[in-house]
Protein backbone atom coordinates (compact mmCIF):
# COMPACT_ATOMS: atom_id res chain seq x y z
CA UNK A 1 0.00 0.00 0.00
CA UNK A 2 1.48 3.83 -0.63
CA UNK A 3 0.60 6.23 1.51
CA UNK A 4 1.50 9.85 1.19
CA UNK A 5 1.82 12.16 4.78
CA UNK A 6 2.54 15.80 5.11
CA UNK A 7 4.56 16.47 8.30
CA UNK A 8 4.54 19.55 10.53
CA UNK A 9 8.23 20.98 11.05
CA UNK A 10 9.06 19.44 14.10
CA UNK A 11 8.04 16.30 13.56
CA UNK A 12 9.69 16.07 9.97
CA UNK A 13 13.01 17.54 12.51
CA UNK A 14 12.79 14.31 14.75
CA UNK A 15 12.27 11.96 11.98
CA UNK A 16 15.11 12.53 10.33
CA UNK A 17 17.27 12.70 13.57
CA UNK A 18 15.66 9.17 14.24
CA UNK A 19 16.42 8.15 10.62
CA UNK A 20 19.73 9.03 11.00
CA UNK A 21 20.30 7.40 14.53
CA UNK A 22 18.88 4.45 13.18
CA UNK A 23 20.66 4.26 9.80
CA UNK A 24 17.90 2.68 7.95
CA UNK A 25 15.54 3.92 5.30
CA UNK A 26 12.87 6.51 5.99
CA UNK A 27 10.08 3.81 4.34
CA UNK A 28 11.18 1.39 6.75
CA UNK A 29 11.27 3.31 9.81
CA UNK A 30 7.91 4.87 8.65
CA UNK A 31 6.35 1.26 8.01
CA UNK A 32 7.22 0.22 11.58
CA UNK A 33 5.61 3.07 13.31
CA UNK A 34 2.68 2.85 11.15
CA UNK A 35 2.36 -1.03 11.89
CA UNK A 36 3.12 -0.66 15.74
CA UNK A 37 0.19 1.84 15.48
CA UNK A 38 -2.54 0.08 13.42
CA UNK A 39 -1.48 -3.38 16.04
CA UNK A 40 -2.14 -1.05 19.36
CA UNK A 41 -5.44 0.57 17.83
CA UNK A 42 -7.01 -2.29 17.08
CA UNK A 43 -6.04 -5.13 20.22
CA UNK A 44 -8.10 -8.11 20.09
CA UNK A 45 -10.97 -8.50 22.19
CA UNK A 46 -10.02 -7.81 25.58
CA UNK A 47 -12.17 -8.39 28.76
CA UNK A 48 -12.92 -6.79 31.35
CA UNK A 49 -10.72 -8.08 33.42
CA UNK A 50 -7.69 -8.03 31.61
CA UNK A 51 -8.37 -4.21 30.83
CA UNK A 52 -8.29 -3.93 34.72
CA UNK A 53 -4.92 -5.88 34.81
CA UNK A 54 -3.07 -4.46 31.82
CA UNK A 55 -3.88 -0.55 33.96
CA UNK A 56 -2.99 -2.17 37.31
CA UNK A 57 0.23 -3.10 35.02
CA UNK A 58 0.71 -0.19 33.81
CA UNK A 59 0.18 2.17 36.58
CA UNK A 60 2.28 -0.05 38.91
CA UNK A 61 -0.16 -0.90 41.80
CA UNK A 62 -0.18 -4.81 40.79
CA UNK A 63 1.61 -6.56 43.37
CA UNK A 64 1.76 -9.78 45.73
CA UNK A 65 2.15 -10.36 49.00
CA UNK A 66 3.25 -13.63 51.42
CA UNK A 67 0.12 -15.09 53.49
CA UNK A 68 -2.15 -17.87 54.10
CA UNK A 69 -4.66 -19.98 52.13
CA UNK A 70 -7.14 -17.47 53.60
CA UNK A 71 -6.16 -14.01 52.51
CA UNK A 72 -9.20 -13.51 50.59
CA UNK A 73 -11.02 -13.56 54.57
CA UNK A 74 -8.21 -12.22 56.39
CA UNK A 75 -6.48 -9.61 54.15
CA UNK A 76 -6.93 -7.09 57.06
CA UNK A 77 -4.42 -8.78 59.38
CA UNK A 78 -1.57 -8.83 56.44
CA UNK A 79 -2.21 -5.39 55.15
CA UNK A 80 -3.15 -3.13 58.55
CA UNK A 81 -2.76 -5.53 61.69
CA UNK A 82 -5.92 -5.91 61.83
CA UNK A 83 -7.14 -8.90 64.45
CA UNK A 84 -10.85 -8.39 62.24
Amino acid sequence: MHIEIELDKIRTERLMILQQRLNEPLKEIAAEFLAKAVDETIAPHETEGSKILKLMKKRGILGCMEGGGTLSVDYKKYLWGADD
